[in-house]
């Protein structure tokens, strides 16, 4: 498949997997609940990830890692990275202890998850259509943005080559269309996102760098629409 029919075709993520993930973390959010119950309500996200590694009875290839890393968003719980290199797929789930602890709640925290996961299997699906040899020879959006972060010392730089990557935005996309369903009203969001981007993050995010009328924001909300009606 050529780059170009991939970013005409919408791709879907790997639902069979995703519901795999969602028995682990429907799992452990109840054994971490029962934790909570015995000590006093307190956080301890580095076991709350032992709990989640610990529940991937059949070996899927996804690992939850805690770490103390500051965030600039204090309202980032997670993040990904995801991929396929001769081994097979990867996922590494990263849970951010400061941004988690004393906020942590079951409902937010699946949400979060499971849009991720949608998010990092669309891009799966993507290179399995590429084809690996080919994957590992196109320049992402991410290494041209640091290149050019390198070259001009502006982080901006960064984010515009990675969220116009066509990979990014059609799985941006997809973070988009599941945000705007949980709007009260998402067909008027839909409609008009540019009116609520406060309550949505992945519009708000392409927002800091693209203009509305932008071919960027314009392809963004072409895919999105695709996502939410599909």
């Amino acid at each position: 498949m050529r780059l170009h029919e991939l970013v005409e075709a919408r791709v879907e993520p790997d639902k069979k997997f995703m519901s795999q993930v969602e028995q682990i973390i429907d799992d452990s959010i109840e054994e971490y609940q029962k934790y909570l119950n015995d000590n006093g309500d307190v956080d301890d996200i580095f076991e709350f990830e032992e709990i989640l590694n610990q529940n991937n009875y059949d070996d899927l290839p996804i690992e939850f890692i805690a770490t103390d890393a500051e965030r600039k968003d204090p309202n980032e719980w997670i993040s990904a990275e995801a991929g396929i290199d001769k081994n097979g797929k990867f996922m590494q789930v990263y849970l951010f202890t400061k941004n988690l602890e004393g906020k942590y709640g079951p409902k937010t925290f699946k949400q979060l998850v499971m849009r991720m996961l949608a998010h990092e299997t669309i891009h799966w699906n993507q290179y399995a259509k590429i084809g690996l040899d080919r994957v590992n020879k196109i320049k992402s959006g991410h290494q041209k943005g640091t290149e050019l972060a390198n070259k001009t010392g502006n982080q901006m730089d960064w984010m515009r080559e990675y969220l116009r990557d066509p990979h990014e935005l059609m799985a941006y996309a997809s973070d988009l269309a599941s945000e705007i369903k949980d709007t009260n009203n998402p067909e008027q969001v839909l409609r008009n996102p540019e009116a609520y981007k406060d309550d949505l993050p992945s519009y708000a995010r392409y927002r800091q760098v693209f203009e509305p009328n932008s071919k960027e924001l314009k392809q963004l909300l072409k895919y999105t629409a695709d996502y939410y009606n599909g």
